[in-house]
């Protein structure tokens, strides 16, 4: 199946211009069982096949651009009471799920700017999880996981904190360890 590269720095975008979800969707492509023993072991090779990314200007080389709600080139920045989420970057949001190509990347910003790895994100437009009267057609999992509807957005996501412990657990939405949004992020220079 075709992978669309992002193009445009909102998610918004992307999820209008996708095709119907696979019926595979809401299969484990790779096979993971239900156990934690292999879900660990599956961990390891998504943090491999992302260790690049620990510099951003890899990620953008490999074609990650940043997700921005208001179309900006600056990132929308993620955080609540339970903890941050931080800024993304996102590339191939289809219907095609692949654990070790997490169709985002989770960077804590710090208030200077700096960006810092802290997890991925797996991502489904709504449009290839839900049919048109809003039943969910094919939900899709991954890790041992089912994915969730996000709260404001039209997609259905999983968020795997790999690179930063959370105490909320590995699939949690947010992170009590990842640091709030900057104040100032829009006069940052992300690096």
């Amino acid at each position: 199946m075709r992978r669309h590269t992002a193009a445009a720095v909102t998610i918004m975008t992307i999820a209008l211009a996708m095709t119907p979800l696979a019926a595979h969707a809401g299969v484990d492509p790779i096979g993971v069982p239900q156990n934690a023993d292999s879900r660990s072991a599956t961990l390891g090779l998504v943090r491999q096949a992302t260790a690049a990314y620990h510099s951003l200007p890899n990620a953008l080389d490999a074609g990650f651009v940043p997700f921005a709600v208001d179309g900006s080139s600056t990132p929308t920045c993620f955080d609540s009471d339970r903890g941050g989420m931080g800024v993304h970057y996102v590339r191939n949001v289809d219907d095609t799920i692949d654990a070790t190509d997490p169709e985002a990347l989770v960077y804590e910003i710090s208030e200077s700017g700096e960006l810092a790895l802290v997890g991925v994100e797996y991502v489904v437009p709504q449009e290839f999880v839900e049919d048109e009267n809003g039943a969910v057609m094919a939900l899709p999992s991954l890790h041992g996981r089912s994915f969730h509807k996000h709260s404001s957005l039209p997609l259905y996501i999983l968020h795997a904190w790999i690179w930063e412990q959370n105490p909320e657990g590995t699939f949690a939405d947010f992170n009590p360890k990842v640091g709030p949004c900057p104040a100032n992020l829009a006069s940052l220079t992300i690096h």
